[in-house]
């Protein structure tokens, strides 16, 4: 080997470590190299698990059908009163009674052909009057009492619905004091009348007060939605005994 030769390759390996510290060193290089190639296979398998149990709650909890906890608002409560959608007539009465802090619950016989029949009660349950309803047919007209004049007929008040009406105030017997108001759909003459009554035989007035103003009962009377509450074959028209007795009586013409 020349002189430049052997020059040249000594200067090559002045980096390089003594003979005798190269294959200790290439081990633990390699042995650094096992460990982090361990590592990201377990990290990877790591990964791989939660992404299997993620996967696995959601389409448990999500995809598929499954029980499911009810919640607080579909546990059933007691109802003051039956169903609106049951009873179409109750829908119509028993707002303003709730707004008493009353309720209003059907009372037996509570109806019959053309007519029900419902028994108001204060916040302890003690009866607190009636409220009757009953429709008739008066296609050819109504005749609305006059209460000085029994057999005279009044005036109508109207609505812009199209529906005539009288109210009635007797409180001049305190075992039976009445709110009533009759009210005629001219359209086709079907009728309604609307008593509601104190609790009688009490003897006091303030006791005996019907639970519902006139003006409350008029507001029933002449909503729409309570005539069609009743079958078209139902009506109380004479004769027809099992219907209320009306404080105010209904008398269609012809």
């Amino acid at each position: 080997m020349s002189a430049l030769l052997t020059a040249v390759l000594e200067k090559a390996c002045e980096s390089e470590p003594p003979p005798g510290d190269a294959v200790p060193d290439i081990n633990r290089r390699a042995d650094r190299l096992r460990r982090r190639r361990a590592w990201r296979v377990v990290l990877a398998g790591l990964v791989a698990v939660a992404l299997v149990v993620l996967l696995g709650f959601v389409l448990t909890n999500v995809l598929l059908p499954g029980h499911k906890a009810r919640s607080t608002a579909a546990v059933p409560v007691p109802q003051p009163r039956p169903s609106a959608v049951l009873d179409p007539v109750l829908s119509v009465l028993a707002p303003p009674v709730d707004a008493k802090g009353y309720r209003i619950v059907p009372r037996p016989p509570s109806a019959g052909t053309g007519w029900r029949q419902y028994a108001v009660l204060n916040a302890d349950g003690e009866p607190r009057g009636l409220v009757e309803v009953a429709v008739y047919d008066a296609p050819a007209g109504l005749c609305l009492p006059v209460q000085a004049e029994p057999e005279a007929c009044a005036l109508p008040d109207r609505t812009r619905g199209g529906i005539e009406y009288a109210r009635y105030a007797e409180t001049g017997d305190v075992d039976w004091q009445v709110h009533e108001v009759i009210a005629r759909r001219v359209v086709d003459g079907r009728t309604v009348a609307v008593m509601a009554t104190g609790e009688r035989g009490t003897g006091s007035a303030e006791l005996g007060e019907p639970p519902l103003t006139t003006v409350e009962v008029a507001q029933a009377a002449t909503n729409r939605r309570l005539p069609d509450a009743f079958g078209v074959g139902e009506r109380c028209n004479a004769p027809a005994p099992a219907c209320p007795i009306l404080r105010v009586p209904v008398r269609p013409a012809g």
